[in-house]
């Protein structure tokens, strides 16, 4: 049997990045190839749930973050600052990661490393002999677009340092330098799990394949599983904010969401991603339900509008289904996606504010010196402002119009079934 070893980016809060990855093993799984995961954090053992072998390694351990509050929008402008988020502070800890990543590598044997946005694989697969695909964004790949394609970033923002942290290790094991976390992100195949409207590339060159939205259709085992009634004898609107949605997804959110939306016609079913308990959000309210967790694809599929942070992973299955969005990002990655979505009409997006006295500047102090950006310490959203923006996607009919175009052409990439196909083209090559 043929094994794949899957790297999913585990330290951010979302589960997006681990659900492109398990939509691919489970279409291996059912080529009788063993696939198998690099993964520690709270995912690791959902992903153990689905029958995977489950490599959990000890470093790097994350960077605490040292404010009490976060904010409610941050600028991120390039992938350098991953690297003090997912706790590679210093050399030795990258080799501690690295030890582990060609440990479980040796005990495995993989035919192929499959990253998403992992910085580890690169480095392993180039020490270990072993072909790396890349499920990759625009904004990670070579012939790809800035973080932040829509305008220029304010001035004062300063990226990590992070060649200290890599350098001396990859010297170590013969490796070319790098410049930037970027540059970890390079495979000998990339796969784009979207499409060129959602993805646009200055140049598509043949190690670069679209496949299409890759979505997971292996059920979490939650407690309202399969018989959750979607309600679909009247207009619903989802509201969902992910595991990786930070302070978009607090308590004042969620108030400013009853007082918006509390006296419409509108059935307003709300996951809170089990960051609270439904009952801390009890509201007498007729049309609006608070959850801890709902089938979420099933949920999308009934709506007729869903309202999220702008994750990839929720916006590639509303992409799947033909459902128009309201996005309410908490940084600049998140925002991109939903500006890619607004520009061919299925979507708004309500931005940060653009006023400069509604942000900070804000400096963090690491052994490679001080980094620094911009975040906007507190929601400037009122619930007239959200009201009005719900309204619009939920009746005008051209938002519905441009998410069936764009699922139309989603619909014709071949998804985790050519994806795979593609990698066993790679490596039989």
């Amino acid at each position: 049997m043929q094994r794949a070893l899957l790297f999913p980016s585990y330290q951010g809060g979302g589960f997006g990045h681990i659900s492109r990855c398990l939509a691919l093993a489970q279409e291996l799984k059912r080529r009788n190839w063993v696939p198998a995961f690099f993964l520690s954090g709270k995912y690791a053992e959902t992903v153990k749930s689905f029958g995977y072998r489950v490599y959990s390694p000890q470093f790097p351990s994350r960077m605490r973050s040292e404010s009490r509050e976060n904010p409610a929008y941050t600028w991120i402008t390039d992938a350098n600052f991953q690297v003090p988020r997912d706790g590679f502070m210093n050399p030795w800890r990258t080799w501690a990661a690295i030890v582990e990543g060609l440990y479980a590598i040796r005990r495995l044997q993989p035919k192929v490393l499959i990253s998403d946005f992992s910085l580890l694989p690169w480095i392993l697969g180039r020490k270990a002999g072993v072909p790396v695909v890349q499920i990759s964004r625009a904004i990670t790949h070579p012939h790809g677009s800035p973080i932040c394609w829509w305008k220029d970033p304010p001035a004062g923002i300063r990226s990590p340092q992070i060649r200290e942290v890599f350098n001396p290790v990859l010297e170590r094991l013969g490796c070319s330098p790098i410049e930037h976390a970027e540059d970890l992100l390079r495979g000998d195949m990339y796969l784009i799990p979207s499409i060129p409207e959602l993805e646009p590339l200055a140049e598509v060159t043949n190690d670069t394949q679209y496949v299409g939205p890759l979505i997971n259709t292996q059920v979490v085992n939650q407690e309202n599983n399969g018989d959750f009634d979607t309600g679909e004898d009247r207009p619903n609107l989802y509201v969902t904010l992910g595991g990786g949605a930070g302070p978009v997804g607090n308590l004042e959110f969620f108030q400013t969401l009853i007082e918006a939306l509390k006296s419409t016609e509108w059935r307003v079913v709300v996951s809170t991603g089990n960051k609270f308990n439904p009952d801390q959000l009890a509201a007498e309210t007729r049309n609006i339900e608070f959850f801890s967790w709902v089938p979420g694809r099933k949920m999308i599929n009934a709506s007729t509008a869903v309202l999220f942070h702008g994750g990839y992973g929720t916006m590639m299955e509303t992409v799947e289904s033909g459902v128009p969005s309201l996005i309410i990002p908490f940084h600049t990655e998140q925002e991109g996606n939903g500006r890619r979505l607004e520009h061919h009409g299925a979507a708004r997006v309500i931005g940060p504010s653009n006023s400069i006295e509604c942000y900070k500047l804000i400096s963090f102090r690491w052994r490679n010196g001080d980094f620094s950006t911009w975040v906007q310490p507190r929601s400037q959203l009122t619930p007239e402002e959200l009201y009005e923006s719900v309204r619009v996607i939920m009746e005008r009919s051209e938002f519905k119009d441009s998410a069936m175009a764009l699922r139309d052409i989603a619909h014709e990439y071949p998804g985790a079934n050519g994806a795979i196909d593609i990698i066993q083209t790679l490596i039989e090559a």
